[in-house]
C-alpha cells in the first residue's frame, strides 16, 4: 500500500507539471515527423486520419487553412508521398485527398512512440499509485470535457485508434 505522501504543489501546479511531461512526451513523439514536415503539413495528415479521405475545401475548413494556402500544402505533402489526390466519384471538379501508406504509416508510427513513452512512464509507478493516475486522469478528463479537434490539431494529436493498457 501506498504511504500518504504530503502534497508538495497545490492542484493547479501539479496538473501543469503534469501536462508539461505530457507535453514533453507529445514533442518527442513528434520530433522525427518534423524533419520532414512543418506543422502545419502534419496536421492535415492529423486530420485525414481522424476523418479519412475528403473534399479539398472540407479539409481547408477542418484545418482552418485558407484553400488556397492548402492547396499549396498538398501539392508539397503530395510530392513527398504522404498523400494522394483524386477526382471525386460524385464531381470532376472536386479533388478528394487521403493518407497514402507512407502518411499512415506516419502517423501510425507517432501514435506508437507517444503510447509507448506514456507507458513507460506508467511502468515505473507501483499498481497503486498508477490506478491513481488512471482515475485521476478520467476525472480530470470528464471535468474538463472533450476538446475540439482544432484545438488538437495545433499539436499534431489525433485520435488514437489502439487502446491498449500500461
Amino acid at each position: 500500500m501506498t504511504a500518504e505522501r504530503e502534497p508538495s504543489l497545490t492542484p493547479t501546479e501539479a496538473t501543469l507539471t503534469a501536462s508539461r511531461a505530457l507535453a514533453g512526451i507529445v514533442a518527442r513523439s513528434l520530433a522525427t515527423a518534423l524533419d520532414d514536415l512543418s506543422f502545419p503539413q502534419l496536421r492535415v495528415l492529423v486530420v485525414l486520419d481522424g476523418a479519412g479521405a475528403m473534399r479539398m475545401g472540407d479539409l481547408a475548413e477542418r484545418t482552418g487553412v485558407h484553400a488556397s494556402t492548402l492547396t499549396r500544402m498538398v501539392d508539397r505533402i503530395e510530392a513527398g508521398g504522404w498523400v494522394r489526390r483524386d477526382a471525386s466519384p460524385d464531381s470532376r471538379r472536386e479533388v478528394i485527398v487521403a493518407l497514402s501508406d507512407a502518411g499512415q504509416s506516419l502517423v501510425n508510427d507517432i501514435t506508437r512512440r507517444r503510447r509507448r513513452a506514456i507507458s513507460q512512464v506508467l511502468r515505473k509507478l507501483d499498481p497503486e499509485d498508477r490506478a491513481a493516475v488512471h482515475r485521476g486522469m478520467e476525472i480530470f478528463a470528464n471535468a474538463a470535457g472533450e476538446p475540439r479537434p482544432s484545438d488538437l490539431l495545433v499539436l499534431g494529436v489525433g485520435p488514437d485508434h489502439e487502446p491498449t493498457e500500461a
